[in-house]
């Protein structure tokens, strides 16, 4: 009895459970949505395990009292479904550049239902990959080496084959700005722009003070962090002929011997004279002569290769007197431009030397303003080159201390110099030797070098927009940029992906031009400052600009109008064309459909009657002329050329027009007006002329009815084809005369175009 109890009670419950199911919709797997597909955007850079996102599906996937099932159609999928959850989880790596893993993942969720016998629901799932800065950017063709020659003008471009690239993908995290990195030779080089990969010199290089050397290299893009990678430049620097040759000695002596002959070798102290090529790599011969041609040089010679000193000819005892200083030029052979100067004194054993005097009375030197500290400007040379008695002094120096006088004569720079400041020194060098004094003058004009580079206020400028009414033509921030050298002007302008978008002004306004480019909330750019120096140099700093996502929504829908505009305009002008070219192909066809006849032909729309004489004219063609009877192009008879526009006995073939329609226009295809009306006494008769070219029965041509387009229409012959007369160029046409009236029956009419 409680079986049987029981037993109903199951089925009563299955048959309400039943009613209940056909009252209540069933939404189990069904999307929240309200879509049939779901849809989920993941970060590159998701670690493995990770959620990227729950499946927002009706019913309960549960293992206990779930009332639905989800699984994975595809078995190797980089996704899964965390068992008894909506979560789906990350088991392979996923890369945006498809290199670690796919970029994009596509999948089927099948949702069953429990204790339903429906078929499981298949919902498509979309996961798209988004970039990360997951890449730094990597040179190509890295390291580098530089081979340049040390006479290399500084602002030169060196290399333009520096080169990375981010494989991230195209914005900011794949934008790479180059720099050289902090070093021991740093300053030798400089990027033209920090987004190309163009090297300028900015210092001099010397082979003789280094001769190779490495700097460090950086590319970085502009993530937050950003990633970067560095590489090596070696640098091996060539020699060049930049450098004079130099005596061992600047000074050389020499004591005539007690009985000076022809011949006789001088004996130099403190060596014999020689000189050496400065660029060791290059070492030229050297060959020597004497710099001048005055008196004292008539005694004397030199040898050209060894630089032996001899005595030239005789010299008498009351010559010499005085010690005589001989100038000493050494030249190379393959460049003689390059040339250095050294004294020799020749004197008589136990004279008493000369008075003491500088060999000049005004020095003049030209110094660049990088001229290093302790480097020697220029040498004041007495006739007394070797007393080691001298003494030199400075007078006038302004600022004090700024030069000074070494024992030898050498003017030696003390303190760095700037054209910006001061441009031109002079002042006064004295000299004794503790008996005698001179005094000469020392100008020194400072040359400008380009040393500064432009620079900015801030290394980095960003501007947040807050207005989301801002639009083309308004102010977004400004950069600030100088240069230190004197005369200098900076010249702003804007580079980079977002660039296009702005404009610079003198002032360094930023002003938005174009909102049609904007597609994103922030923009990057780099602000670059060019000074107008010799040779110019550049500094960039990265700017980047805020939007609101009002205005980035704004400007998208601005853009996706134009578009549609621009769109709308090209299908318009498409629809014209088409129209012309179906009208034009419609217009051809009438036009070679008008003629009954042979393809090609046209027949003469004016209707002829027969003259009352009877005569018959023909119309023929003359660019066809003596074609065969019956081929294409046939003259066609006419019966009169009065006749009313009644019936259809002629007809003229060929291309040309009825040059009786409209006024013996040549209207192509078109059908003549009928002729006026002439009185029945006349319309089946011959119009005749008199002697005079007048109509003998009344009858005349219309006014203005024959146009100047009619280029020949003459009366022939049949029996003598060979006479035409000329037409008058004002009318067109020349009338019958009276011989020719006779013969009119047996006459054609032949028109020429």
């Amino acid at each position: 009895m409680a079986s049987a109890l029981r037993t109903w009670l199951g089925v009563l419950s299955v048959l309400l459970h039943q009613a209940v199911r056909g009252q209540i919709p069933d939404n189990r797997c069904f999307l929240e949505s309200g879509g049939s597909a779901e849809s989920f955007f993941v970060s590159e850079d998701q670690p493995v395990g990770a959620v990227i996102g729950v499946l927002r599906i009706y019913g309960d996937p549960s293992d206990r009292g779930g009332n639905i099932v989800l699984r994975l159609k595809e078995l190797d999928s980089p996704v899964r479904i965390v068992p008894g959850s909506k979560n789906l989880t990350l088991t392979r790596r996923l890369d945006k550049e498809g290199v670690d893993g796919p970029s994009s993942v596509y999948v089927n969720v099948i949702c069953d239902r429990k204790r339903a016998a429906d078929p499981g629901f298949v919902i498509p799932v979309n996961i798209r990959v988004t970039d990360a800065n997951d890449n730094a950017p990597q040179f190509i063709n890295a390291p580098y080496v530089l081979n340049i020659s040390e006479v290399t003008v500084v602002g030169t471009r060196v290399l333009q084959g520096v080169r990375a690239v981010d494989a991230d993908q195209q914005g900011p995290y794949s934008t790479v700005q180059y720099s050289v990195l902090p070093g021991q030779h740093a300053d030798y080089f400089v990027f033209v722009n920090g987004l190309e990969g163009t090297l300028l010199l900015r210092k001099p290089l010397d082979y003789e003070t280094l001769s190779n050397f490495s700097v460090a290299i950086r590319a970085q893009d502009q993530g937050s962090p950003p990633q970067f990678s560095d590489t090596v430049l070696y640098v091996n620097i060539i020699d060049a002929d930049d450098q004079n040759p130099r005596f061992y000695d600047d000074r050389y002596t020499a004591i005539l011997p007690d009985n000076p002959t022809q011949g006789t070798r001088l004996l130099i102290q403190p060596r014999d004279i020689a000189a050496y090529d400065q660029d060791l790599g290059i070492n030229a011969a050297i060959f020597y002569t004497f710099n001048s041609g005055g008196a004292d040089y008539r005694y004397f010679d030199i040898d050209r290769n060894s630089g032996h000193v001899t005595i030239k000819r005789t010299i008498p005892d009351d010559d010499l007197i005085q010690p005589a200083t001989l100038v000493v030029r050494a030249t190379q052979y393959d460049n003689q431009d390059r040339y250095a100067l050294a004294t020799l004194t020749v004197s008589r054993a136990g004279t008493v030397p000369r008075e003491l005097q500088f060999l000049q009375k005004n020095y003049l030197a030209g110094v660049l303003e990088n001229a290093p500290v302790n480097s020697i400007l220029l040498a004041v040379v007495t006739n007394k080159p070797r007393d080691k008695r001298l003494r030199f002094w400075l007078e006038g120096t302004v600022p004090p201390g700024m030069f000074s006088a070494s024992s030898a004569g050498d003017i030696i720079l003390r303190q760095p110099l700037d054209y910006e400041k001061v441009d031109f020194y002079s002042f006064l060098v004295h000299v004794t030797d503790g008996k005698t004094n001179d005094t000469a003058r020392v100008n020194i004009s400072v040359l400008n070098v380009n040393d500064w580079e432009p620079r900015f206020r801030y290394p980095q400028y960003e501007f947040f927009i807050s207005n989301s009414g801002v639009s083309p033509g308004d102010i977004i921030g400004r950069v600030e940029a100088a240069d230190g050298d004197r005369g200098d002007f900076v010249t702003l302008t804007l580079r980079g992906p977002g660039a296009r978008m702005f404009d610079i002004s003198e002032t360094g306004d930023i002003i938005l031009v174009d909102m049609t480019l904007l597609n994103g909330s922030t923009v990057h750019m780099m602000a670059v400052a060019t000074d107008n120096g010799i040779p110019p140099r550049q500094t960039a700093v990265p700017v980047v600009v805020h939007f609101p996502e009002s205005v980035v929504q704004t400007a998208g829908s601005a853009s996706f109008l134009l578009m549609v505009v621009f769109g709308s305009l090209l299908a318009v002008l498409g629809l014209i064309i088409i129209m012309l070219i179906i009208y034009i192909y419609k217009h051809k066809r009438q036009k070679s459909g008008s003629s009954p006849g042979t393809k090609g032909y046209m027949n003469n729309p004016i209707q002829h009657e027969k003259l009352s004489s009877g005569g018959e004219g023909k119309v023929e063609n003359p660019m066809f002329h003596g074609q065969q009877e019956g081929g294409p192009f046939q003259t066609a008879t006419v019966k009169s050329i009065m006749a009313r526009n009644t019936s259809s006995r002629g007809s003229i073939r060929g291309s040309c027009a009825n040059p009786f329609a409209q006024g013996l226009g040549s209207a192509k295809h078109k059908v003549a007006p009928a002729p006026p009306q002439l009185p029945d006494d006349a319309r089946t008769s011959t119009p005749t002329v008199d002697n005079n070219n007048q109509p003998k029965n009344g009858v005349a041509w219309p006014s203005g009815s024959i146009p100047r387009r009619v280029k020949k229409l003459s009366w022939d012959d049949e029996s003598s084809q060979q006479r035409k007369l000329a037409m008058d160029p004002e009318v067109s046409v020349t009338p019958l005369t009276a011989q020719e009236q006779q013969s009119s029956d047996q006459m054609n009419l032949t028109v020429y175009f």
